[in-house]
């Protein structure tokens, strides 16, 4: 059975046709087929079952355990988004996908209270996500002043928002997916990849410091990756900072050589652990034994002497 939404009938029949009918928004555990598919919902890109994310890898690079208990385990605990995950979404959604916000979400007036009868009555009658006033204007805010920097705004003018990719890495036989937030198309096979980060601070070391925290430089390179196995041409990766509070301000940034090469390096490291704990069947933390620690290098003291010479 194709993956995508189940209808669910309920009642008698009447003539053959069902008193009520509804979708159900889950989706059978089949893949779908390699290549690059638009118009897929996330949560039918998040079910496709035994293919590899970047999440997933960054997971990994803590621990094939952490792995394995964030994204395998039958047993793990449901992850509900945070508040941020929400904001985050929310921006997305009015950066990328501008016309469909409508649609989406609605602003909670200000003199509802879900602490009345009334405030919740309205809450639970809502068929759009709730976001407050402040949410929506910062995600505006965010939007303009992406659009403001030029070659964001180039990219931006035309192509394919949230398309996903699955592919079969070569060297692993692994399944892998991948879920670029924008693709700007210079030809039916070749693309450069946008994709937008919320920071705090869009300062250069703040973003220095986001790159290595976040891993985005595995990100880039296994989203790249990705489409090339699928015969798409990435001409430049870009990522589009945008400081999440006031004064609101974007920036486009593309790594440099040495940075994006450590992004490949990674990526095949860690595909091939993921395969072999796989085969094994053994996903191991940081060993039985004990582990060696000590204090950071800023931390510890130095026996170098300073000498300054006096002419």
């Amino acid at each position: 059975q194709p993956a995508g939404p189940r209808l669910l009938h309920l009642g008698r029949q009447d003539a053959g046709r069902p008193l009520l009918t509804f979708t159900l928004e889950t989706y059978v555990n089949a893949p779908l087929p390699l290549g690059l598919h638009r118009g897929i919902p996330a949560e039918q890109y998040h079910a496709d079952p035994d293919s590899v994310s970047n999440t997933m890898l960054s997971a990994m690079n803590k621990s094939a355990a952490h792995c394995y208990a964030l994204h395998l385990d039958p047993m793990r605990p449901i992850a509900e988004p945070t508040d941020a995950m929400k904001r985050g979404t929310l921006t997305h959604t009015a950066i990328l996908e501008p016309l469909t916000l409508a649609n989406r979400y609605i602003v909670k007036p200000a003199d509802v209270d879900f602490r009345t009868a009334a405030g919740k009555a309205w809450r639970d009658s809502q068929t759009r996500d709730i976001v407050t006033a402040d949410d929506m204007a910062g995600a505006e805010y965010m939007r303009r002043a992406v659009l403001r920097v030029k070659a964001l705004a180039n990219l931006l003018s035309a192509g394919d928002a949230e398309a996903s990719v699955f592919w079969k890495d070569e060297a692993t036989g692994m399944r892998c997916r991948a879920r670029p937030d924008w693709l700007h198309w210079h030809g039916p096979k070749r693309a450069t990849v946008l994709d937008i980060k919320t920071i705090s601070d869009i300062t250069f070391d703040a973003i220095q410091k986001a790159v290595a925290a976040y891993g985005y430089h595995r990100q880039a390179a296994h989203y790249s990756k990705g489409l090339r196995a699928v015969g798409i041409e990435v001409e430049e990766f870009v990522f589009g900072f945008v400081s999440s509070s006031y004064p609101f301000i974007a920036a486009a940034y593309v790594l440099d050589d040495e940075t994006a090469q450590q992004g490949a390096d990674e990526v095949e490291e860690l595909l091939g652990r993921f395969a072999e704990c796989k085969a094994r069947n053994e996903w191991p933390a940081f060993g039985d034994g004990y582990q060696l620690t000590g204090l950071p290098a800023w931390a510890k003291r130095t026996s170098e002497v300073e000498i300054e010479v006096i002419q």
